[in-house]
């Protein structure tokens, strides 16, 4: 997560593993407020990006 913009400033740990991890993972979207046509939508995407 200290490779995303708004948690650079933040102490972290893991170094390198850390760093492959989000250079090879993906990033959901997550907020308490998403509805079921938010989910619905990101499902939708990431089934196109993996075609």
């Amino acid at each position: 997560m200290h490779m995303q913009p708004f948690f650079a400033e933040y102490d972290y740990v893991g170094g390198d593993v850390s760093e492959k991890l989000f250079e090879n993972g993906v990033c959901l979207p997550s907020d308490t407020k998403m509805t079921d046509g938010d989910l619905n939508r990101i499902c939708s995407i990431e089934k196109e990006l993996w075609k």
